[in-house]
Order: structure tokens, then sequence, then C-alpha cells
């Protein structure tokens, strides 16, 4: 009689405790990043009553049941498209790390991030956002006048333990370079009309000027290969100032592989550039072995000013800039960790590391090289909560008839004990 009474109410308390787990997963199914809590029960103890005389079977009598464990679900949440470069989600596992104001790290799946008045990146409670920079950035202390000093064209992470705040101004400029060299390549032929084709070049100062070249073959011949002459000359924009004007000799083989070229170096607003022809077969061709066709090639680039940051899959930020040209400023953390389901659940979708987790780590292959493949980053994108909403209302509405029948039959044990007390001897 006392086993009734005590069994249910054991009962009663653990079906209530489940339907508190669940209830909260309701109450955060629109948390984005959410991670839905599982139950799972287990018997608190059993009493062996002896062995059936055959020996075959044993007798138990057991006393209810516990919650056993909330188990995070690993489930992949559905992920929605929206108009923020900066709200991220992982596709696969994985976490962002955060850091609050007291330098503690906390782990989310919740990637809805923006800048501080500082442009440091950071979540909606005002966490920072933590990953790497490439180190090509001088951000002034006005904010303005932000340059860049490098190119990057990828970076690895480094240790978990070594991850920082990511700083992106939103004022940032991309340096000139100055043209210096132009080359020319393509096969010129042998026939003698002239040939003329001509490129723009980057000057030190805000003018694009134009360098035209003009090819004739020579009168005089060598009795084997050919002899072109060639000027060059260095007008503004429009063609009506000329800077600077050269000639010089080209000379080719027999088989038309340019052997030399005596057209010396010209001046670009002050600067030196100059007209590479190339060498022996990977350069300036002329004979009748292939279509007329010259192509010219340069270095230098404009200044360019920042249109856009993206983040692409691997984590890398890319800052987009409007001369064209693009490179990698920074790269957000994705963390990993051996025991992701023993995480420490502190509550708005963070989690911290503990010894049931282990410490945070990043997948690297045999090489030593950073595997972004686990854990893509999606920019545009926020993964919704992971709780199936239709199971957690059915598993809502069977806690809910096993606490009422754990109810009645607590109940039922209380009204057999007054029974009880109340009979007569």
């Amino acid at each position: 009689m006392n086993d009734t009474f005590y069994t249910s109410l054991i009962g009663a308390k653990t079906f209530s405790k489940a339907i508190d787990i669940v209830g909260h997963n309701i109450s955060n199914s629109n948390l984005s990043g959410y991670r839905a809590k599982g139950v799972e029960f287990s018997n608190l103890f059993t009493q062996s009553l002896g062995s059936a005389s055959s020996g075959v079977v044993s007798s138990q009598k057991e006393y209810g049941s516990q919650v056993q464990a909330s188990v995070m679900s690993r489930d992949q949440g559905s992920l929605m498209v929206t108009d923020s470069t900066f709200d991220l989600a992982i596709e696969g596992n994985g976490w962002f790390g955060t850091l609050d104001k007291d330098g503690n790290t906390m782990y989310t799946r919740n990637g809805s991030f923006n800048f501080d008045k500082n442009r440091h990146l950071v979540d909606m409670s005002g966490h920072y956002v933590t990953g790497s920079m490439a180190g090509n950035i001088i951000v002034n202390a006005d904010a303005t006048n932000n340059k860049l000093t490098g190119i990057v064209e990828d970076m690895d992470l480094g240790e978990p333990n070594a991850q920082d705040k990511i700083q992106l101004p939103n004022m940032l400029s991309y340096p000139k370079q100055y043209t210096d060299t132009v080359s020319i390549f393509g096969n010129l032929g042998l026939s003698n009309s002239e040939r003329k084709f001509s490129t723009n070049l980057i000057s030190h100062t805000e003018e694009n000027n134009t360098l035209s070249l003009t090819v004739t073959k020579n009168e005089n011949q060598p009795d084997s290969g050919s002899s072109w002459s060639v000027v060059a000359t260095i007008t503004d924009s429009s063609g009506k100032v000329t800077y600077d004007k050269k000639s010089g000799t080209l000379t080719f083989d027999a088989e038309g592989k340019i052997l030399k070229s005596t057209l010396p170096e010209l001046s670009n607003d002050g600067l030196d550039v100059a007209v590479n022809f190339g060498k022996g077969s990977v350069g300036l061709q002329a004979n009748d072995s292939s279509d007329e066709a010259v192509s010219t090639s340069k270095n230098g680039h404009p200044q360019g000013e920042l249109e856009h940051y993206g983040v692409a899959k691997d984590g890398n930020v890319i800052a987009f800039f409007d001369n064209g040209f693009k490179t990698v400023v920074a790269k957000v953390a994705i963390y990993h960790f051996r025991n992701e389901q023993g995480m420490q659940d502190i509550g708005g979708s963070y989690y911290m590391e503990n010894d049931v987790s282990g410490a945070p780590l990043f997948y690297r292959d045999d090489a030593g090289g950073l595997i972004t493949t686990e854990g893509l980053v999606l920019e545009h994108t926020l993964e919704s909560s992971n709780m199936d909403n239709a199971e957690a209302l059915s598993s809502l509405m069977i806690l809910q008839k096993a606490f009422d029948a754990s109810s009645r039959a607590l109940k039922a044990g209380d009204d057999m004990i007054k029974q009880a007390l109340h009979m007569d001897a």
C-alpha cells in the first residue's frame, strides 16, 4: 500500500520534470540556433523477490522512475535566408565562439551578428564574435583612412585558445599599385603591314595614361629570322599630351622566336615602365605558323574603396573593393568538441565547455591543414531552432496523460492509507 503511494508520487514528480523540459523546448522554438533537449528516463531501483520455483524466472519489484538525462539534440535546424551579410549559420557540426565582457568564452549556434560602435563583430547580447584577423589592415584612431597593407588569399586560425575579437572597419582603401611592367605576347606574323596596340597605365597621379606601340617590319632583313622597328609612346588618357616617346628594334630567329629588344624603359609621369617582349618560345613571336594576334598585360591597379564584406563557406571574411579587387581580412572561427552533447547549457542558446565536453578544437588533416568542410559557414542565413513542434506537442500530450495517471494512482494510494487508518481493530 505504501509502495503504491510512493511510486506514484515519484512518477508524478518525474513526469512533471519531463513536462518542464518539453515546455522549455516549445518556449524557445523561435530562438535562432536553439538546441532542443530530449528526455531520457531510468528506473530508480528494484527489489528482488526471489526466484520462481523453476529457477528460470526472476521476480523483481520496481520503485518508480526518474529523469536520467536531458540530452541536447544535434539535428540541423532549418535554414532561413535573411538580408544581412553577417547573419551566419553553420551547416553541419560546429559552434561559433563569443567572448563576454569578463573574457569568458561561450559557444552558440545563433549567428545573428552585427557591429558595435568600434566595428567589432558582436552578437545580439553584445558578446564579441571570435576568430582571427589576417593582419593586413591598419585601423586609424579616427576610424577613417584605414589602409590595406597586403593581399591575403587564405588564412589559418592557429590554436582555439588564441582566437580574439574581429574588427572590420567600414572605411578601407585598397592601395594603388603603379604600372612598372607591360608584357607583350602573341604572334606578329610575317606580313609587311603595320601593327598597333595599346594599354592603360596606372600612374602615381590620378590620371590613367596610355602606352601605345607601333611595330613595323624593317626593309633590310637579316639572312636568318626577321627584324622589326618598334615605337612606344606614353600619352594622357585623351591621347593629346605626350609624356614620353622612344624607339627600338625587335630581332627574331629563323623560327620566329624573339632574340632581342633594344626598346629602352619609358617614363610614366616620372616612373620607369619596362616593356617586356619575353624571351625565346615564351615571348613575342614572328612567324606564319599561327594567326596574327598580339595581346598585352600589365601590373598595377588604381586605388579602390571598400564596397562591402562577404563571408565564404570556409569562414573567411572577404573585403570587396570598387576597383574589382578583393582580399581576405579575417576568419570566423568554427569550434568543435569531442562530446558536444556534454557541453554545459547556460541559457540563451549559449553553452560552455566542461570536463564532459572536452576542450574546443579545430579539425585538421594529417598535414596540419585546417578542415573547413565540416561546419560550413553560410552568410545571409540563420539557423532556426532544431525543435520539431509536432513531436514536442505529441510528447507533451503523452507526458500529460502519464502525469494524470500517476496523480490518480497517488490519490488511490492516499485513499487506501486513509481507509486503513480508520478501520476498526
